[in-house]
């Protein structure tokens, strides 16, 4: 993760992490208006992003009570006591306001509206010109210019594109502040979420982005501004071209395999990372990761004590990690005293590990929902027999550290030493005095 916080004086947050770059406008007390410094700063930023392959999604939100009131209202009236009585200093605002609309349109990758409170006048434009918005139901949005005698000429270009005209109209027109449902009614907004969580909810939504193959991405953002000015026909002859130029792409060939042999697709991007060597892992990085991880998620646990997956939760419960259940099936009720959930999504805070109990085409799919999920699991570990080279190196192209045909509880009794009570090699040798678990000396903890 890098963060920038200098920017406009701290008007401008930029946060880096996974993929997806967060723009955060943070002058919370003045409700974060669009000057020319921040409109700089921001079209700064998004030149930047524009060329940055590692950037594959934008976030855009607001501190405080409001997203963002607009235009900054005070720095336009001091300019009137310039010499031109603030013409040019208006003329440079409003074409900086209209290029840094055009470039958030223009940028290749997508960008995501975050909106908390208030969105007003530049504040409502911004939000119409992102590709898409959330927002809390908490909040509201409004051009009224009409009311303070300026009319919201530039928001309309935007709002006339995003709406129906008598909607956009009636907003332009009346200048009257509009509740979250009707924005979305409208089309102003993908989706109204509970109040606080718009952000959080853009993030996934982000997250869920960042994992599609970014070039397909890139151009179908392209080809959707491009196209959707042009007459029907025309826009049809250039749409059938670019989707019979896709096509002899490789993102189209593995998706479509992919697809049809039912697995996970492995997009090129991803699969260039260097791999990593699944036969063989050190005994360090095993014991770094079952040292170091805290909340582990068994996908596939079952409720039967004769079953593997069971005994497994059973016993790193024992060994103190919090351990959570997913299984369908089993959903709302536990396991071993453990809750279970329907899905990964389901499970309330992060995860360090997701340990798979399923076959290995099976485990392929459980993998694209870990990755899916806001804040990516340190590891994810597939049982004995289990084993995905395409998914894990998804997973590792993504940071997440992957073991395969392995299983913690024999792992764990290896490195601790307790195996070597059954009369099995544990492969390590070792002077040092064992760390006893409580409960008994039958229990060891790793050394």
């Amino acid at each position: 993760m890098t963060e920038t916080s200098d920017n406009v004086a701290g008007a401008l947050r930029r946060t880096d992490h996974d993929g997806v770059a967060h723009l955060a406008f943070d002058a919370a007390g003045r409700r974060n208006p669009l000057s020319l410094a921040l409109m700089t700063a921001l079209g700064r930023e998004l030149a930047a992003i524009a060329g940055d392959s590692g950037i594959r999604v934008v976030v855009i939100s607001g501190e405080g009570p409001a997203f963002s009131a607009g235009h900054d209202l005070a720095e336009l009236t001091r300019h009137r006591a310039d010499a031109d009585a603030g013409a040019h200093f208006f003329a440079e605002t409003f074409s900086t306001c209209s290029a840094l609309m055009q470039a958030i349109s223009a940028l290749p990758q997508p960008v995501i509206a975050a909106i908390e409170g208030t969105a007003t006048a530049a504040g409502c434009q911004l939000v119409a010109t992102c590709d898409l918005a959330i927002a809390g139901s908490d909040a509201r949005f409004a051009t009224p210019g009409v009311n303070i005698g300026l009319f919201c000429t530039t928001p309309m270009v935007a709002l006339s594109r995003a709406l129906q005209p008598k909607h956009a109209m009636e907003m332009l027109l009346s200048g009257d502040m509009i509740d979250a449902a009707t924005a979305e009614r409208i089309g102003l907004v993908n989706r109204v979420v509970a109040p606080g969580t718009a952000l959080a909810q853009a993030m996934a939504l982000a997250a869920k982005l960042a994992q599609k193959p970014g070039a397909v991405v890139r151009g179908g953002k392209r080809a959707f501004y491009e196209l959707r000015g042009l007459p029907v026909a025309q826009a049809y002859d250039k749409a059938s071209a670019i989707m019979a130029a896709s096509m002899m792409q490789p993102d189209a060939r593995e998706g479509i395999a992919a697809f049809l042999e039912k697995r996970a697709a492995l997009w090129p991007e991803f699969a260039n990372a260097a791999p990593s060597d699944h036969d063989h892992y050190p005994d360090a990085t095993i014991r770094a990761i079952l040292a170091t991880v805290s909340t582990i998620a068994i996908v596939g646990a079952s409720p039967n004590p004769a079953r593997p997956s069971f005994l497994v939760l059973k016993y790193l419960l024992s060994r103190g990690f919090k351990v959570v259940a997913v299984n369908p099936g089993q959903a709302g009720k536990t396991i071993a005293s453990v809750p279970v959930y329907a899905r990964l999504a389901d499970v309330p805070g992060p995860i360090d590990m997701v340990d798979i109990f399923r076959n290995s085409d099976a485990a392929a799919l459980v993998v694209e929902e870990a990755l899916a999920l806001p804040a990516l699991p340190k590891v994810i570990w597939m049982q004995l027999g289990v084993r995905h080279d395409a998914a894990a190196a998804r997973a590792e192209a993504r940071g997440v550290t992957v073991i395969m045909n392995r299983c913690p509880k024999i792992e764990f009794g290896r490195l601790s030493g307790e195996i070597g009570w059954t009369g099995f090699n544990s492969r390590v040798i070792s002077a040092r005095r064992p760390l006893m678990a409580a409960g008994g000396v039958q229990r060891r903890e790793l050394g």
